[in-house]
This record gives C-alpha cells, structure tokens and sequence, in this order.
C-alpha cells in the first residue's frame, strides 16, 4: 500500500488524533462544586461544559484552552472553598462554640 500515490499519508489532523484529546474535567468540576465553594463551583462545571461541547464539535484547540480554564476553576474552587471554611471555623471558635 506505501507504493500506491493515492494513499495519503498525510499526517492525521489533531481533532481526529483521539489518543490526544484533553479531559473536560467535568467530574472534578461537580464535585469541587458541590463540596468546596458553590458560587465558583458552577463557573468550573460551565467551563468542563463547554469543553465537552467543542471536543463534540472536533474543535480540539478550544476544547483544550477551555479544559486547562476548567483545571484553574477547580483549582481556586478548592482554595477558596478550603479558607472559607477556615474562616467560618475562626468564626466558631472566637464565638466560643467549642467551648465547655
């Protein structure tokens, strides 16, 4: 077949290169967003969103930008979510909630 010049041997396009594709982070996302810090939570499961839309649409460039916004998400979600919680847990404690 490598003798025959209708055989292309072009290399394969990267939105069909399927062993390269970029994850949505999506489960990551929903999670992040339903245990750490809600209101950014969403933001992160918008952006695995539509990181999924444009890997469905073989758009693999955007897909992949959006996939490393949706990882920024997740990673401030749980920064964020971990001091608010640290802060309400001051809150308690200066209270005296824990106290005898």
């Amino acid at each position: 077949m490598a003798s025959d010049p209708t055989f292309d041997t072009a290399p394969t396009p990267e939105s069909v290169d399927s062993g390269n594709l970029p994850s949505p982070h999506l489960g990551w996302a929903i999670l992040v967003a339903a245990l750490g810090f809600l209101p950014l939570g969403i933001i992160a499961v918008t952006q695995a969103f539509r990181a999924g839309a444009a890997l469905r649409a073989d758009e693999v460039a955007r897909a992949r930008k959006l996939a490393a916004s949706t990882k920024w998400w997740i990673i401030i979600t749980i920064f964020v979510g971990l001091l608010v919680d640290l802060v309400i847990l001051g809150a308690f404690m200066v209270l005296g909630a824990f106290g005898n």
